[in-house]
């Protein structure tokens, strides 16, 4: 039977027959059973969509939980801003760690920089106001400000840029901020035109120089450029009074020579390093007195301009605690040389005009370079005997001349001996046997070294020396050729005799690769012990033999 349902379904059920409708089975003579009532069928009812007609109630939300939620959401973003917040200010604190530290170590990082950039420091914060100004330290170079004329430029231009330099400095020496005492005091300057130069900044040089020239200084280093026609630039005397000045360093550059009087009463007590480039002397006790007011100085460089010296016949150098000499001059320089240091550990002295050199011995010499370029002997200018009795202590000797030897056969054979040589190197010589007679008056000598882009020019005779030089038989070890142009006749015989007379001779080097006739020499030389003969274009590598 069918039914509907509150919710609109259709319902089925079965219901059992009367009895009336059963008809009895005529056929087999008995009647049928009735048939057992069925249960209704349990018809499962679908789920209820959204779009029913009839909705359960909504329930109402859990006010607990949502607060609980938020809470749970604040404290987390509270807790992100606190960890920011505290790794920023770890950031920061990090990033501004310099400014905790003290104003002496501030002052001392500040003063390796160039005076303008410390001074930018300032605008950093308060703390950094006044650090510049206690550097004591004064680092200035107007090439980086001021460049070289421009046509483009005109020439106020110019002037005005240069003299926002000049004030710069004087507010840095006479300004309210300005920086004392000036321990260290560092100027390189450069000059572009030559009216300009002469009437505005000439008096400017000379009153900074002044004004740092107290007690209180300890390094002074000086370097001006000029592009044109200048005059001397005159130091005042009050330099050579610092008593604590350490490092001393005056030099000039292009057409410009720095020039001081006769110094009578120098009194540099402290001063260990004496640099003095195109510096002009007046007068021969100059250099004399200078040297007589350094009592602890260590180390003297020279390099004297084209102008500096012409009227000046004789230089002295003398100090008793004099450990290093430089002097660099090529052309332009006639005069003698007298050097008296009882400490001298190393000499470099490269002088092509020359008329006469003199040393006394020094018990501490240690290398000596010599480069120079003067006759000797038969014009009677440069006696050898002096020449080498100053340097015979030596334990390395690099030895060369770029114009005639000439001395005679006399003095060569009474050469001293030099009985601490150990290292010798030859470069430009035009006399073999002033070869031989270094060689045979150094009995330990043990690293020889020819030097063929300076050696021998010209045909040259040489003979073996007899007897021969001891240190073949005891102590040469090694032999070096350098030869880029190929060798005489009598340069290849020196090297054969010594690689048949090197009794101890360890390793012969030539160099470069490509000296064909010198290398089919070698080859075929006989050779006395385990020498082994390199041929390479650098010294480190090649084949051998």
């Amino acid at each position: 039977m069918e039914r509907k349902s509150c919710y609109g379904y259709r319902s089925y059920v079965c219901t059992p027959k009367k009895e009336e409708d059963v008809k009895p089975d005529v056929t087999k003579g008995n009647h049928q059973a009735a048939p057992v009532p069925v249960p209704a069928a349990v018809v499962k009812r679908p789920k209820k969509e959204e779009n029913e007609t009839v909705k359960d109630e909504p329930s109402k939300p859990n006010l607990g939980c949502v607060s609980q939620a938020c809470e749970r959401v604040k404290r987390n973003e509270e807790g992100r801003n606190l960890e920011k917040k505290e790794r920023q200010t770890m950031m920061d604190e990090e990033q501004d760690r310099i400014s905790n530290l003290s104003d002496d170590v501030l002052a001392h990082i500040l003063s390796f920089l160039e005076l303008r950039d410390a001074f930018k420091t300032m605008i950093l914060s308060k703390r950094w106001e006044k650090v510049w100004t206690l550097t004591h330290s004064i680092n200035l170079n107007n090439k980086s400000c001021v460049r070289r004329f421009d046509q483009r430029l005109s020439l106020d231009k110019e002037i005005r840029r240069r003299t926002t330099f000049i004030n710069f400095i004087n507010g840095v020496l006479f300004g309210d901020n300005m920086i004392f005492p000036v321990k260290a005091f560092t100027l390189s300057y450069y000059f572009g035109y030559a009216d300009f130069i002469r009437h505005r900044h000439s008096p400017y040089l000379i009153k900074w120089v002044d004004a740092v020239s107290t007690n209180d200084l300890e390094k002074f280093d000086f370097s001006i450029s000029i592009d044109c026609t200048f005059p001397v630039l005159n130091m005042p005397p009050t330099l050579f009074q610092c008593q604590n000045l350490v490092t001393l360093s005056l030099e000039s550059i292009n057409r410009v020579l720095i020039c001081f009087d006769v110094l009578e009463t120098a009194c540099l007590l402290s001063l260990k390093y004496l640099r003095l480039v195109k510096v002009r002397f007046e007068e021969e006790n100059t250099l004399k007195n200078l040297l007589s007011g350094c009592p602890v100085l260590e180390e003297l460089y020279m390099e004297p301009g084209d102008t500096g010296f012409k009227s000046i016949p004789h230089f002295y150098f003398i100090s008793p605690s004099l450990k290093i000499l430089r002097w660099k001059r090529e052309e332009g320089f006639h005069g003698y040389f007298v050097v008296k240091a009882p400490k001298l550990e190393h000499l470099h002295f490269v002088e092509h005009s020359m008329l006469g050199f003199s040393m006394s011995v020094s018990p501490s010499l240690v290398s000596v370079v010599m480069d120079i370029g003067s006759s000797f002997g038969h014009h009677g200018h440069i006696s050898v005997k002096k020449l080498f009795q100053g340097i015979s202590n030596a334990q390395k000797l690099e030895w060369s001349t770029h114009r005639t030897f000439m001395a005679n056969k006399v003095e060569l054979d009474n050469l001293p001996e030099f009985c601490n040589l150990t290292h010798l190197k030859i470069g430009s010589c035009q006399d073999l046997y002033f070869v031989s007679s270094i060689i045979q008056h150094s009995p330990h000598l043990k690293h020889l070294i020819f030097d063929k882009d300076h050696f021998i020019s010209g045909p040259m005779t040489w003979s073996p020396p007899v007897p021969v030089p001891p240190c073949l038989v005891s102590h040469l070890e090694t032999v070096e050729i350098i030869a880029p142009e190929g060798q005489t006749s009598y340069e290849i015989e020196l090297i054969l005799y010594l690689l048949h007379e090197g009794k101890v001779l360890k390793k012969m080097i030539v160099t470069p690769f490509s000296c064909m006739d010198l290398r089919r020499k070698l080859w075929e030389s006989p050779k006395t012990g385990g020498c082994k003969i390199v041929f390479s274009d650098f010294p480190a590598g090649g084949t051998s033999r």
